[in-house]
């Protein structure tokens, strides 16, 4: 999906509020400026975190796991 975007006399550019919206941006947040070689990347800065953890996190694992590595440092 490819938007339109004006660069101001200051160098700011205005995201248009369905990307806005779509990515949950809010005013003041920061954001990730990447040189791509052929052109700007702007990406969220909490991108590269979010969801990070969302799944991976199972406690009956997670204590199991814990049980055998106690045994193993018994022995």
């Amino acid at each position: 999906m490819a938007k339109s975007a004006t660069i101001s006399s200051k160098g700011q550019i205005t995201l248009p509020k369905e990307l806005r919206d779509k990515y949950h941006l809010t005013e003041g947040e920061s954001a990730v400026v990447l040189d791509a070689g052929e052109g700007i990347l702007i990406k969220h800065a909490r991108s590269s975190l979010r969801g990070l953890l969302k799944g991976k996190i199972d406690i009956k694992g997670f204590e199991e796991d814990l049980k055998k590595l106690r045994n193993e440092w018994r022995l």
